[in-house]
């Protein structure tokens, strides 16, 4: 197979992600898709690089991102909600992303085959500050998807698997990310992780939900 007939077939792949879906919904009501997902992580990462205190790789962290959640395409997303709430679900979704990621491995000539799995290892492992600034930024897009369906209306969170973690993290701020928030200690991303706890309770609050 030439190159160019390995890129295509690899696209197809690429393609699927249009089609996993996520707990969140877009503004307009529908389903968040995992493609969805991946542009808003770069928009976030290229927006949010210019003001770290460490400069980092934008570039990498932009690979990063995009690779994140590749994997999914080989087998679907379960919610980080639906995994802690039933642990065979994590497992299978390790199982299959493991998987996955070999099988992507081998599709690619070199070096991008060995480069992409190399991404999504070291997003998964948070082995390099880059990887551990857009894993954080990837759970505040979730987050902040969260508020954004029907400009606010977070009535719909309680028909989520998620729903009992967004009212819960909003209301205190533990959210999943906040330790590795602090052991970054990035005012930007602090500020960004503050304001999406803000607009979640500001939105509550319009909801009328108590709180």
């Amino acid at each position: 197979m030439n190159n160019a007939a390995a890129i295509i077939d690899f696209m197809k792949i690429v393609e699927k992600l249009c089609a996993v879906t996520r707990d969140s919904r877009l503004r307009c009501g529908a389903p968040e898709s995992d493609a969805d997902h991946i542009l808003k992580l770069c928009w976030l990462v290229m927006l949010v690089t210019p003001y770290l205190k460490v400069k980092l790789d934008s570039a990498r962290m932009l690979e990063l991102a995009l690779v994140h959640d590749l994997v999914e395409a080989w087998g679907g997303d379960f919610s980080l909600s639906a995994q802690e709430k039933h642990p065979e679900l994590a497992e299978i979704k390790k199982q299959k992303e493991r998987e996955a990621i070999e099988h992507y491995r081998t599709l690619l000539p070199e070096p991008l085959g060995e480069k992409i799995y190399n991404l999504f290892m070291e997003f998964e492992n948070k082995s390099s500050r880059e990887a551990q600034v857009v894993w954080v930024l990837d759970r505040i897009d979730g987050n902040l998807q969260a508020n954004f369906y029907h400009d606010g209306d977070v009535r719909y969170w309680a028909d989520c698997d998620g729903g009992e973690y967004y009212y819960s993290y909003t209301l205190s701020g533990n959210t999943r990310q906040k330790k590795c928030l602090e052991f970054l200690n990035e005012d930007i991303l602090l500020q960004l992780e503050n304001a999406v706890l803000n607009l979640g309770r500001e939105n509550m609050r319009k909801c009328g939900i108590k709180i």
